[in-house]
């Protein structure tokens, strides 16, 4: 009877590893969630404006876009919402704007306000573009617009109005992306440590520190696991890849 106990706990932590395993393989897998809906709209009183091509800012191609027409602009503007699968927080928002062939600046794009949504609701985060959202590329008539907004969202309405400098062609949208933040994730047993998440750990430089901030273990992880032979105990796990980022989480180790 004993030993069935004993199988049966065998089997809830071999269960529980697995599980751990799983949920590190899924956010491995995490990848850029692309916009797959949209909704355009011309609004008060803009002569002349609309969005063309309105489909083509959705989806991953990343060539394709769609153009913001603005016309004889007396009180109004055009907009268009882009749309995401699911409501997310703490992702970063990734837009590919662009023009016909003149360079942006942040005084060209004056005028043009961004704003995310969580379902049918706005999050009040209206904002112009500046000089810290804007990204440049190496081509001066494309750029990105970044940021990580801080409510829960899954649509951003991008908005031009009559404050717009001459665009000559209208104003691209190529496409719009939620980016998962990098994370990583750590799960110990018979005091090995497995690592997970969606951050590249090979050739990761991974050191521990105890409660007193003293220093440990360290060691070039060869795999996303390592045996650190220490006491049971939480720790400060810092991992710093050769991208050169450091990632820092609390561990227990058993």
């Amino acid at each position: 009877m004993k030993s069935i106990f004993l199988s049966k706990d065998l089997l809830f932590q071999a269960a529980l590893f697995m599980s751990f395993l799983f949920q590190s393989s899924n956010v491995q897998a995490q990848s850029r969630i692309y916009a797959n809906d949209q909704l355009s709209n011309v609004y008060g009183v803009c002569l002349g404006c609309a969005v063309q091509n309105p489909l083509n800012a959705v989806g991953d191609n990343e060539e394709n876009y769609s153009t913001m027409v603005m016309g004889t602009v007396l009180l109004g503007g055009v907009e268009q919402t882009l749309r995401f699968p699911e409501v997310r927080i703490n992702t970063k928002l990734v837009i590919g704007i662009g023009t016909n062939n003149i360079p942006l600046t942040v005084q060209l794009l004056s005028g043009i306000y961004i704003e995310t949504m969580s379902g049918t609701t706005a999050n009040n985060d209206s904002q112009m573009i500046t000089g810290n959202l804007l990204k440049l590329t190496d081509n001066p008539s494309r750029a990105t617009i970044e940021l990580i907004p801080a409510s829960s969202y899954n649509a951003v309405k991008i908005r031009l109005s009559g404050g717009v400098l001459s665009l000559g062609g209208g104003f691209r949208i190529y496409y719009a992306y939620q980016d998962p933040l990098s994370s990583i994730m750590a799960h110990s047993q018979n005091g090995q440590v497995t690592l997970g998440g969606n951050v590249a750990l090979e050739g990761s430089e991974v050191t521990l520190f105890n409660t007193y901030g003293k220093e440990v273990f360290r060691s070039i992880l060869k795999s996303n696991t390592f045996e650190p032979r220490q006491p049971e105990g939480v720790y400060i796990m810092n991992v710093h890849t050769k991208e050169g980022k450091t990632y820092s989480r609390k561990i227990s180790i058993k």
